[in-house]
C-alpha cells in the first residue's frame, strides 16, 4: 500500500482522482488510462479555441468581420463604436441557431477503435436593442456564445489496447453556458471619427456527471462516480473606435478584457471497487475553490484547491470595410486573443499512520494556461436585388492550447508509465517528491486548428429583415487523452445554421 501511496503526484483535477482510485485497485496503470479516456476533459466549453459562435445577420453571413462595420446592434459585441452609425432610431434583433458538434479521437482504444464526442444544441443566442440617446446611440444586448451539452452512454467489450479488461461501461454528461447581458453607448466625435463602449455583466457555468463501471477478465471490478460544477461571475469590457475617411471605406478596431469578480467549484467522487470489503478500502474526495482533499481509511489525501476561475484573457480586434458602390460590401478583420497564465500553490500531501508524503511541482495551474492567437476572418456581402442579398466568409479558429508533438508525448508517457514523480527524499517514514515540470499531465489535452466557411441570404424590406446563415468548422490535429501513450490524431467537425429576424422603426 505504501508503495502506491508514493505514485501519487502532481496531476490534473481527474487524473488527481483517478491516481486515487489506484488506493483501491492495486492494479496496472494503465486500466485507470481507459477511464480517464471516457471521463470529463477541462470542465470550460470549447477551451480550446477563441471563437465560440456568431451574433447578428449581417456579422454572421461575414464570418465575423465586422469591426469596420458594426452599425446594428451586432455592434455592441463586435466594435461599438459603429453604433454611432445606426441609421434607425430603434432596432431589435433576434437570433436562433442550430449547432452541431463532433469531435473525434481516433485509434485511442484499439486500431480502428476511436472514440466520439457530439453534442446537438438549438438555442437563442443574441438579442440586442439600439436607440437614440440625444448626439449618441444607446444599446442593449444579450449574448449567448456557449449554450452547449455533450451525452454519452458507452459500453466497450474487450478494446484492444487493454488486454486485461473485458468490459467497460460509461456513462458521462457535461453542460456549459455563457451569458453576456450589457449595456452600450456609442457617440461621434467627428464627421468621421466615433467612440463606443460596452460593458458585459458575464455568467459562466460548466456542471459535468460521470459514472464508470470497468470490469477486468478476473472478474474483479471498478466503480467510479463524479459530479463537478463550477460557476463564475465576471465583468467583460469592450472600447471601440470608428474611422470613416470616406465613404468607400471604413477601419474599426475594439479591445476588450474578461475580469473574473467571483467564481466557486465544488467537487465530490466515490471510487470502490470488488476488493471494498470495509470502508477501509473506500475513497471519497471532495473539493471547492478554497480546498480539496480525501480520505481512505486511515489515509488522508490534500491537494491543490480546484479553481472556481476562467481565463482573464485580453482580446484585440481591428479590420476594414470596402464599399465599392450601392451594392458590394466587402470586410476583412484580424483577431489577436492574449495569453494567459495563474500560479497556485501544487503540493499535495499523503498522509497516513505509517508515512508521510509529499509531493510538489511548479504553480502552473494547467487548467488555465492559454496560448496566444491571432485569427483572421473576411467576407462579402453581395444584394442581388435591392431586397435580396447573399453573404459569404470564412474565418480561422486556431488553437489555444500548447502545440502538441510525437516527442514531447512519448516521454511524457513513459515518465508516467515509470511513476511519474522523482524521489528526492525517502528516510524516517517521509517521502518527497518532484514532477518535472515539462512532463506534467497536461489536462488541455488536444491541439485543432479550425477554418470556417460562412454562406447567408437575406430578404429585407424598409421595416424588417429575415436572414439565415449556415457555417461549417473543420479541423485536423493531434490530442493525447491517452496519457500512457503519445498523441493520437483527432477531427472537429461543426455546423451550425443560424435564423436571424431583425425590425427597423424610423
Amino acid at each position: 500500500m505504501n508503495k502506491n501511496i508514493l505514485l501519487i503526484k502532481h496531476l490534473s483535477l481527474l487524473s488527481r482522482v483517478l491516481i486515487i482510485i489506484k488506493l483501491i485497485l492495486n492494479k496496472v496503470k494503465i486500466f485507470i488510462s481507459l477511464i480517464i479516456i471516457l471521463s470529463v476533459l477541462p470542465i470550460h466549453s470549447d477551451s480550446y479555441h477563441n471563437i465560440n459562435g456568431f451574433f447578428g445577420e449581417r456579422a454572421t453571413g461575414l464570418g465575423g468581420a465586422y469591426s469596420g462595420v458594426s452599425d446594428d446592434p451586432a455592434g455592441a459585441y463586435y466594435n461599438p463604436a459603429g453604433l454611432a452609425y445606426a441609421y434607425d432610431n430603434s432596432i431589435s434583433l433576434s437570433a436562433s441557431n442550430l449547432t452541431r458538434t463532433k469531435k473525434t479521437y481516433e485509434n485511442v482504444i484499439g486500431p480502428g477503435q476511436g472514440y466520439g464526442r457530439n453534442s446537438q444544441n438549438y438555442t437563442p443566442n443574441f438579442f440586442g436593442l439600439v436607440r437614440s440617446a440625444g448626439s449618441g446611440k444607446i444599446g442593449f444586448s444579450i449574448v449567448n456564445p456557449v449554450n452547449d451539452t455533450f451525452q454519452r452512454n458507452d459500453q466497450i467489450q474487450s478494446p484492444l489496447y487493454y488486454t486485461d479488461i473485458s468490459n467497460l461501461k460509461n456513462y458521462n454528461r457535461e453542460s456549459f453556458n455563457i451569458l453576456n447581458v450589457g449595456l452600450s453607448y456609442a457617440e461621434p466625435i467627428n464627421s468621421k471619427l466615433s467612440w463606443g463602449t460596452t460593458i458585459y455583466f458575464t455568467s459562466d457555468t460548466a456542471s459535468t456527471t460521470s459514472t464508470q463501471m470497468l470490469q477486468l477478465k478476473d472478474k474483479s471490478y471498478i466503480t467510479n462516480t463524479l459530479n463537478d460544477n463550477r460557476r463564475t461571475l465576471g465583468v467583460l469590457p469592450i472600447l471601440g473606435l470608428m474611422y470613416t475617411p470616406t465613404d468607400k471605406i471604413s477601419f474599426g478596431a475594439s479591445i476588450r478584457h474578461q475580469f473574473v469578480t467571483a467564481g466557486n467549484r465544488l467537487i465530490n467522487t466515490f471510487d470502490a471497487g470488488s476488493a471494498a470489503v470495509s470502508t477501509d478500502n473506500i475513497t471519497f474526495v471532495e473539493g471547492t475553490n478554497q480546498a480539496y482533499g480525501g480520505i481512505r481509511g486511515n489515509t488522508i489525501f490534500k491537494g491543490p484547491a480546484p479553481t472556481g476561475k476562467v481565463p482573464e484573457t485580453t482580446e484585440i480586434r481591428s479590420g476594414f470595410a470596402f464599399f465599392p458602390n450601392r451594392t458590394i460590401m466587402a470586410a476583412f478583420d484580424v483577431i489577436y486573443t492574449s495569453a494567459f497564465s495563474h500560479r497556485q500553490s501544487n503540493t499535495e500531501l499523503i498522509y497516513s499512520p505509517s508515512s508521510t508524503t509529499i509531493s510538489f511541482t511548479d504553480s502552473e495551474n494547467l487548467e488555465l494556461k492559454r496560448y496566444s492567437t491571432l485569427n483572421f476572418a473576411g467576407g462579402t456581402e453581395i444584394y442581388i436585388t435591392e431586397f435580396m442579398s447573399i453573404r459569404l466568409g470564412g474565418y480561422t479558429n486556431y488553437a489555444n492550447s500548447k502545440p502538441l508533438s510525437w516527442t514531447n508525448t512519448a516521454l511524457s508517457a513513459i515518465n508516467k508509465n515509470l511513476g511519474d514523480t522523482e524521489t528526492i527524499y525517502n528516510q524516517n517514514n517521509l517521502a518527497v517528491n518532484y514532477k518535472i515540470s515539462g512532463l506534467r499531465e497536461n489536462p488541455r489535452n488536444e491541439y485543432v486548428n479550425n477554418i470556417g466557411y460562412c454562406f447567408g441570404f437575406s430578404f429585407s424590406t424598409a421595416k424588417a429583415s429575415i436572414g439565415i446563415n449556415l457555417i461549417k468548422e473543420l479541423g485536423y490535429g493531434v490530442s493525447q487523452i491517452d496519457s500512457t501513450r503519445p498523441l493520437q490524431s483527432m477531427t472537429y467537425d461543426s455546423s451550425s445554421v443560424y435564423i436571424i429576424v431583425s425590425s427597423r422603426n424610423n
